[in-house]
Order: structure tokens, then sequence, then C-alpha cells
């Protein structure tokens, strides 16, 4: 009987401390994410990265019809904006 209370002590032990290396561990992670500097940069890393995974293929070479269709809206955009512009300058 003795023999196995010393393996369920052990047994305890060791799951204690397995929890406090895990709650370690999560209180890194946590300080990490809310450190400003560490934040803007995670978020620039992400940005970048879907940026790229839009205008670059798998192979690395450029998606051309992205660009274009960015191009294209980025224009159309620029054109509806600078006919209302006018629009209300002639009306105003």
């Amino acid at each position: 009987m003795a023999k196995k209370n010393t393996e369920s002590l052990e047994g305890m032990r060791v799951q204690a401390v397995r929890k406090q290396d895990n709650l370690a561990a999560d209180i890194d992670e946590l300080v990490d994410r809310i450190n400003p500097k560490n934040a803007v940069t995670r978020w620039k890393n992400e940005t970048v990265q879907v940026v790229k995974g839009f205008f670059v293929a798998d192979d690395g070479s450029y998606d051309l019809p992205h660009i274009a269709a960015v191009a294209g809206g980025v224009i159309g955009t620029v054109g509806v904006i600078a006919g209302l512009a006018a629009l209300a300058s002639r009306r105003g």
C-alpha cells in the first residue's frame, strides 16, 4: 500500500511541475503579445505575408492578374472620385 501512495505522490509532483511549466510559458507568451513593440512587429509581418500571398504566386513570380485587378480598381476609384468632384464643382 505504501508503494502505491509513493507512486501517486510522485505522479502528482510530476503533474504539478508540468502545470507550472505550462503556466510559465503561457505568461511569457502573454507578456510577449502585449508588448507594443512586439505587437507592431507581428502585425507588420502578418500584413506583409497577406500582401505577398495576394500578389506573389507559389513559385515566387508575380501574379499579374491580381496586380492588374487591384490597379484597375484603384484607377476606377480615382476616376469615380474625380468625376464626383467635377460634378460637385459644377453644381456649387
